[in-house]
């Protein structure tokens, strides 16, 4: 994958940094070209959102099984990228360079109560059990070249026993854990019974 080979690409001359916003459009350029080579955007779509929407939501993209034949979400996949903190830090933010924006700063008002990781748990948990929070990490403290998920449709249990959603939370479920592979992953949404919980540990690399 081509987010991969920038985690990993060691540039002798310290020149080359992309800077997280970079990467998280490389990836999911990559999943929709994917996507388009297999002939399944009827079936299986992408929506990117808008920078107010990551800033209300928490979301970076979603992903959405359609329905036949209205193309009705029947059931989706609400992604939020996590980085490494050196890549976070490297160049500038693309909320440095929205700040101008007077919906960004109203957005960022109306959301300022609660994380990134919380506004996307109660986006998905709004939704129900069909709608799925995925957090992409790019790279991981003891394996910075390789891309895991956390995937569940039960994060909001967390909040209702006052526990934090943030980094530390989510990172706790890689830890020890068996990694399934995104092809499993489809297969498990698909397959789970109406109302069932569903949490996975995924490598995308």
């Amino acid at each position: 994958m081509r987010t991969q080979e920038y985690l990993i690409f060691k540039d002798p001359e310290n020149k080359l940094h992309p800077s997280p916003k970079v990467l998280t459009q490389v990836f999911l350029m990559t999943c929709i070209t994917q996507s388009i080579n297999l002939n399944i955007p009827d079936t299986f779509n992408c929506t990117a959102m808008t920078p107010e929407q990551r800033i209300l939501l928490g979301v970076d993209w979603v992903w959405a099984l359609l329905e036949k034949p209205s193309k009705n979400p029947k059931i989706q996949i609400a992604v939020r990228v996590l980085h490494l903190p050196e890549w976070e830090g490297s160049g500038e933010s693309s909320a440095t360079l929205e700040a101008s924006s007077d919906s960004i700063q109203i957005a960022q008002m109306e959301s300022s109560n609660k994380s990134m990781c919380e506004r996307m748990v109660n986006f998905c948990t709004s939704i129900g059990k069909d709608c799925y929070a995925l957090f992409l990490f790019f790279g991981k403290k003891d394996d910075k070249q390789n891309i895991y998920g956390v995937l569940s449709n039960n994060f909001g249990a967390a909040i209702g026993k006052c526990s934090n959603i943030d980094r530390a939370f989510i990172e706790n479920f890689v830890k020890g854990s068996k990694f399934d592979t995104p092809q499993k992953m489809m297969q498990a949404i698909v397959s789970r019974k109406k109302s069932e919980n569903l949490t996975l540990v995924i490598k995308f690399s």
